[in-house]
């Protein structure tokens, strides 16, 4: 079985971001760090945005390739992203439901200090649209800390 690492595993920080710009066509726009425009959106004024955090205190969640998908694939190549977010993170509720529409959030196991010893609980069922529905665990059940099968 994999480890986080082979798997590409990036711990994330959830953060709003909040544009007041519109175009002709009233889409919201923001921009990149250039200025560029980046993403127009319909939706809203504010985004979610994920970036890679060192530390697993300061992680809302975790996104590592699909082990079902990286096994099948032989490797990285072709293979999707799996992102499971952490009980008692500020992550917004519309993000990590499951198929009936609920919030669903994970517990990291004490003595987890980061990528290489995370544990988590319960057990992991992909239901993204277009995910392979992968169901596993992250270093628990017979599975290695910082590993996920």
């Amino acid at each position: 079985m994999p480890t986080l690492r082979e798997l590409d595993a990036h711990l994330l920080q959830w953060q709003p971001e909040t544009t007041t710009e519109r175009d002709e066509q009233g889409m919201w726009v923001f921009r990149d760090e250039h200025g560029e425009p980046e993403l127009w959106s319909p939706y809203g004024p504010t985004r979610d945005v994920f970036v890679p955090v060192a530390t697993l205190q300061e992680a809302h969640g975790i996104r590592f390739l699909c082990p079902k998908n990286f096994a099948k694939n032989g490797g990285a190549g072709g293979t999707h992203s799996t992102y499971v977010w952490f009980a008692g993170s500020p992550v917004p509720g519309h993000l990590g439901r499951n198929k009936e529409g609920q919030t669903v959030r994970w517990t990291v196991m004490p003595g987890s200090t980061g990528i290489d010893d995370l544990s988590l609980t319960p057990s992991i069922q992909e239901q993204d649209e277009g995910a392979c529905g992968w169901h596993g665990f992250v270093g628990s059940n017979g599975v290695p800390r910082g590993s996920a099968a």
